[in-house]
């Protein structure tokens, strides 16, 4: 167990993706009749867990690639729990937004059954894929854990704003928006200049 305050010291990753998009493909999710899938098999439309007895929809990915080796931060808590996401992913930590880069051994997180567990190592990994989810909740359940779907590259606040449309179609009219599934850095193209990483 590290000392409580021990941060992940990420370097460089080995693709374009500026450490701030995702989770990588073999990530696991709940689905609301129970399944647990990888999130290479999430789609668009899926009902997945984001929280304690409850599931939103999956109304698009603002990244969805396959293979390639990235970096990712893997946090471990007290119960065995690990959660592997991009050094500029957002969690939730004591209600607050942290990214993955700057959470720190003994923050707390929450699991998908709502309660709480203190993280106790950090490590760096390599992992393959690059898979960011957006639900109509704005987090999601990985691995247990609960995760935003939000990222350091475009401020949550704003990027929230920016898909209410998206949300709208898709919970309204049903919509759906498999057409901007490969769409890495779908919000940094629509993010005006100032509006990115706070």
């Amino acid at each position: 167990i590290l000392p409580r305050g021990t941060r992940a010291s990420v370097g460089p990753t080995p693709s374009s993706d500026n450490g701030s998009v995702c989770f990588p493909a073999s990530s696991l999710v709940q689905l609301e009749d129970g399944s647990v899938i990888t999130m290479d098999q999430l789609a668009i439309g899926d009902m997945v867990k984001v929280g304690p007895g409850m599931f939103s929809k999956v109304f698009m990915f603002t990244h969805k690639l396959a293979g390639g080796a990235h970096s990712f931060v893997q946090l471990t808590t007290s119960s065995g729990a690990t959660i592997s996401v991009t050094s500029g992913h957002y969690l939730p930590i004591d209600g607050v937004l942290v990214a993955a880069s700057n959470v720190a051994v003994g923050d707390v997180l929450q699991l998908g059954d709502g309660t709480l567990d203190k993280v106790v190592s950090l490590a760096v990994v390599q992992g393959s894929g690059l898979y960011n989810p957006q639900t109509l909740h704005g987090d999601i359940v990985v691995n247990g854990v609960v995760a935003s779907t939000y990222t350091t590259a475009v401020a949550p606040s704003f990027a929230h704003a920016v898909l209410a449309p998206f949300r709208t179609l898709s919970a309204v009219l049903g919509i759906d928006f498999t057409f901007l599934e490969s769409g890495g850095g779908l919000l940094e193209v629509m993010a005006p200049r100032g509006r990115l990483s706070t």
